[in-house]
């Protein structure tokens, strides 16, 4: 009865109509239930799992589906590890993910594909560790490639497996073994734990195997006169970090390799991140190409903090080799490089060489010159002075001296000899009296010469009265036309000049490729004097063409003034003596060192092969100046216009740069048979004296003349020939043997000119008897010896060159010299100081070479 009524309790409950609440919990329940039976939708890894479950294992105790397949290695998760898949929505790639616990200096050596992705997460709590990770797979794809992926505090660095770098030739190198430094990070908090976290991943559907270990790099930091080795390769790039100890304000770093592959070393900040693949390297700090050796000068005040050293292996050597050859073709590419970072010479020391030093040898140097001067003028004044005592004294005996001793004894060798032996002065006097009105009479006349007038004379000497028909003044406007020209040309070829050097300079400091100028970088200084200098000592070892051309014309001036004083009082006698000084000329040579030394400065503010030029251009004027100097002391009426002069030294300097966009080969052949032709012109010129006519019954006379008769001039015949002679030998020598460049070939050139005509005028002062050039006025004698001695020593310097630019950058390197001279000057600041000094002795002997026939009469001196 009980069980009765119970039953009738519970159907009457559930009898009743549904509340409104109770409606909504049961459509909840068919919704639920609806959802649950739903077929399942498998992705790829789903789907296999949905029909071969026997291939795959089940976490146990997980929540959710984690799964892994039965036939991977190393894949049973520790305690430490956990792997989580999208189960609901298994269709895209890296369903899976493990994360794993991982250690240093451990390898860890895994084998998946695309729906499994990898997490390494290394934990480290010291924050002064630097670590390095490695990477190898040896059957990673290129178009599925094994992606790499790094998480630091502050920083993201990736790649991919297999490494592949695209050459220059457009080749691609793959490389399936990888190595990168980590940017250090330290913290501010010692106690803090860091992450490094290591996801690797791959688009490939079929198995992949890649090994990865991560290391503390104890390497890292590099120390002072620390020396490392190290093996490169363009995969597994070398990063060191330097801080600079208290002391130190600069340092030197000093690589060097016995091998020729093509590296590229780099000075970067201390800031992460780390620019250290050969696509990047180019945006921060600066940077040099090497093959055997490279130096990087680096200065405190640069990177206070310190700074990364980084070596990169090119994936070519393109870069490396000259642009008119070919790169050779390597497939081992690994490098061994040893380095170390030494001390230089501090920027205090820098300074007292620089400016304290130098300026003070300089200074004793105008000192002793002065004192030199001084003495010469005095012994000037004091033979003058002995000169006019002389005069007086053979004015009051002049009656009882015999006739022949007015003659001089120079003179006496012309003179002919009468059938008895006894000498016959007539004819002598005959022939300088019929030849004053010859063609040499005035030969500014603009109206050329007759055909008779160019017929050879049979007088044998000129005098110097012959070749100067006009007054003093003249010769002296005439010649200082050389100085306003040449000022107006150093204007307008410094500005664009200074301009393009400049340009070159910045342009190497903003992008820091130091490619870009080839210094000595082994003896190269920064420094900062008003604007910022990447090679200042190369750059202030010119000061000595400036100190000298200085001093140089202000002894020309003081000579110029005396002489002008001289003159005026000859001009009251009536009687011209010595030989047209030509200051001009001499006004002209100092200027023009001046200028020399400014435009050598501006070459050296960054040396390249297409401002070479302005190193040597005015050397060219120089050498010409020179030798119109020593020709027109006894040629007055027979010399080139300046304007002219200059036009054809300018149509050089044009040949010249030309050189730097072609093979210079070329030039020089073509530069050699125009220059064997002009040399056979000058020739013919210098030995008739400019009296000659190119048309052929004028070449026919002169052929017949010297065919049939012994020459008439025969010391000129021997100038010409000689110099004939060294130049066919020089230029059929640079054509076979093309050990120099244009540039120098041509400055050669000029100088082997000059050399010869200067020997031929001492030779010849000392044929005529002119024995105080040697004996009382001995001084331009010194001046020559000590410029032969200054400029024998600098070609040693010069030849022994620490930078070409007729080779690459890192070609050029492997000549770059350590300082000699308190590490501060090398071998071509030497060349400057001793070139610059020989220069300066070599004008003072053309300046003073004919000051022992200053007192003797024009119609005495012999023209040679």
């Amino acid at each position: 009865m009980g069980i009765r009524n119970s039953n009738i309790c519970w159907t009457r409950q559930w009898a009743r109509p549904l509340t409104l609440e109770k409606q909504k919990i049961f459509l909840c329940l068919l919704i639920v239930l609806f959802l649950l039976i739903q077929p399942a939708k498998h992705g790829v890894l789903g789907s296999e799992i949905h029909q071969h479950p026997e291939n795959f294992l089940k976490e146990e105790g997980t929540k959710g589906l984690r799964v892994l397949p039965a036939n991977w290695t190393d894949t049973r998760v520790q305690p430490s590890n956990a792997m989580t898949c999208l189960s609901s929505d298994d269709t895209r790639e890296n369903n899976c993910v493990q994360v794993i616990q991982a250690s240093f200096s451990q390898t860890y050596s895994k084998t998946f594909n695309s729906s499994l992705e990898f997490r390494l997460i290394y934990s480290y709590s010291d924050p002064h560790k630097n670590f390095a990770v490695s990477v190898d797979s040896s059957d990673a794809d290129v178009e599925h490639p094994i992606l790499f992926v790094v998480r630091q505090q502050k920083a993201v660095t990736s790649w991919e497996l297999p490494y592949v770098l695209e050459s220059s030739f457009g080749y691609q190198r793959r490389y399936n073994t990888f190595r990168r430094t980590l940017c250090p990070q330290p913290t501010r908090r010692a106690e803090s734990v860091n992450q490094i976290v290591v996801d690797v991943s791959t688009s490939s559907r079929s198995n992949v195997t890649f090994s990865l270990k991560m290391t503390v790099d104890s390497q890292l930091f590099v120390r002072l006169d620390e020396e490392r080795r190290m093996s490169v390769t363009p995969s597994q790039n070398r990063i060191f970090k330097f801080t600079f100890p208290t002391s130190v304000t600069q340092v030197a770093v000093t690589s060097k390799s016995l091998d020729d592959v093509c590296l590229t070393v780099s000075v970067q900040s201390p800031k992460c991140p780390i620019f250290d693949t050969i696509y990047n390297v180019e945006y921060e700090g600066f940077r040099q190409t090497m093959t055997g050796q490279s130096t990087i000068i680096v200065q405190k005040e640069q990177y206070p903090e310190g700074f990364y050293l980084v070596y990169i292996v090119n994936t070519d050597d393109e870069k490396c080799v000259n642009s008119r050859t070919l790169a050779p073709l390597r497939t081992n590419r690994t490098k061994e490089v040893t380095f170390t970072i030494q001390e230089t010479v501090s920027v205090q020391q820098f300074r007292n060489v620089i400016f304290i030093a130098t300026l003070g040898v300089y200074a004793g140097f105008i000192v002793l010159i002065i004192a030199t001067c001084v003495l010469v003028e005095f012994r000037r004044n004091k033979t003058k002075q002995a000169r006019r005592e002389w005069e007086a004294t053979v004015k009051i005996h002049k009656s009882e001296l015999e006739p022949i001793s007015e003659v001089p004894e120079f003179q006496i060798s012309e003179t002919t000899k009468t059938e008895n032996g006894h000498l016959d002065l007539s004819c002598h006097a005959e022939t300088t009296s019929n030849d004053a009105d010859d063609v040499f009479s005035d030969t500014t006349n603009p109206i050329r010469p007759t055909r008779q007038e160019n017929k050879l004379t049979s007088k044998r000497w000129r005098r110097v009265s012959e070749m100067t028909k006009h007054q003093a003044d003249f010769y002296n406007k005439k010649s200082k036309r050389y100085v306003s020209e040449l000022c107006i040309i150093a204007v307008f070829y410094l500005i664009p000049a200074i301009q393009l050097v400049w340009n070159h300079k910045d342009m190497m400091v903003t992008t820091g490729d130091q490619d870009m100028c080839y210094y000595n970088f082994a003896c190269a200084y920064p420094y900062h004097l008003l604007i910022d200098f990447a090679d200042f000592n190369h750059f202030f070892s010119n000061i000595g063409y400036v100190v000298l051309g200085t001093t140089f014309v202000f002894i020309t001036k003081r000579r110029d003034y005396i002489h002008t004083m001289m003159m005026r009082k000859q001009n009251a006698v009536g009687e011209q003596r010595g030989i047209p000084p030509h200051y001009g000329l001499s006004y002209s040579m100092g200027f023009g060192l001046i200028v020399e030394g400014i435009l050598s400065a501006c070459y050296h503010l960054c040396p390249t092969r297409m401002n070479y030029q302005f190193d040597t251009s005015f050397m060219y004027v120089l050498a010409v100046l020179c030798t119109l100097k020593l020709y027109h002391a006894r040629h007055a009426d027979i010399n080139v216009k300046s304007h002219m002069a200059y036009i054809v030294l300018a149509l050089l300097v044009l040949l010249g740069a030309g050189t730097a966009f072609t093979s210079e080969f070329y030039f020089k052949l073509g530069f050699t048979v125009v220059h064997l032709i002009a040399c056979v012109a000058l020739a013919i010129d210098v030995y008739y004296m400019g009296h000659w006519k190119l048309d052929k019954e004028t070449m026919v006379e002169h052929v017949n003349t010297c065919w049939k008769s012994r020459p008439l001039y025969l010391e000129r015949l021997t100038l010409v020939v000689v110099g004939v002679v060294c130049n066919v030998a020089f230029a059929v020598t640079q054509l076979v043997i093309d050990s120099v460049d244009f540039n120098t070939h041509l400055l050669a050139v000029f100088m082997i000119n000059l050399f010869v005509y200067s020997v031929f005028y001492v030779i010849m002062k000392m044929h005529k008897r002119e024995w105080a050039f040697v004996t009382h006025r001995i001084y331009p004698f010194l001046f020559l010896l000590a410029a032969l001695a200054f400029w024998l020593t600098g070609s040693y310097f010069f030849l022994k060159k620490a930078a070409k630019w007729e080779k690459s950058p890192a070609e050029s390197r492997m000549l770059n010299q350590e300082c000699l001279v308190a590490n501060v000057y090398d071998t071509h600041d030497l060349w400057h100081f001793l070139s610059s000094t020989g220069l300066f002795f070599f004008f003072m002997f053309l300046l003073t070479l004919d000051d022992d026939i200053e007192s003797k009469s024009r119609r005495d001196i012999p023209v040679f």
